[in-house]
């Protein structure tokens, strides 16, 4: 029964790895078009926008007075970003921001 699990385990992470490097061996043989580029130089903002904004809107951690704290860490660190043009201080702000917002406000 152990062995199944192994054999299950690292075929699992040979179709993970074949999944993220096909794409990448594929495309580096192509030379994309300056528009396509650019084009896809938009998606990691795109997927990271996504996925904030879902965890945002569908679990709002709130007081007892309804506030969403997510959402004013959330603002707290998009404009120590905005400021500080760095992903460190803006991950630590929004962290710090919730933190410190579910201390005080809760």
């Amino acid at each position: 029964m152990e062995r199944n699990i192994y054999i299950t385990l690292a075929a699992a992470a040979l179709v993970t790895a074949v999944m993220r490097v096909a794409p990448i061996l594929l495309l580096s043989r192509f030379r994309l078009a300056p528009l396509a580029q650019q084009w896809l130089s938009f998606i990691p903002c795109a997927i990271m926008a996504a996925i904030v904004t879902v965890e945002l809107l569908e679990k709002p951690a709130l007081t007892s007075s309804g506030i969403s704290l997510s959402l004013l860490a959330a603002a707290l660190a998009a404009l120590v970003g905005i400021v500080s043009r760095s992903l460190f201080a803006t991950v630590l702000a929004g962290m710090v921001a919730y933190a410190g917002l579910g201390y005080l406000l809760t």
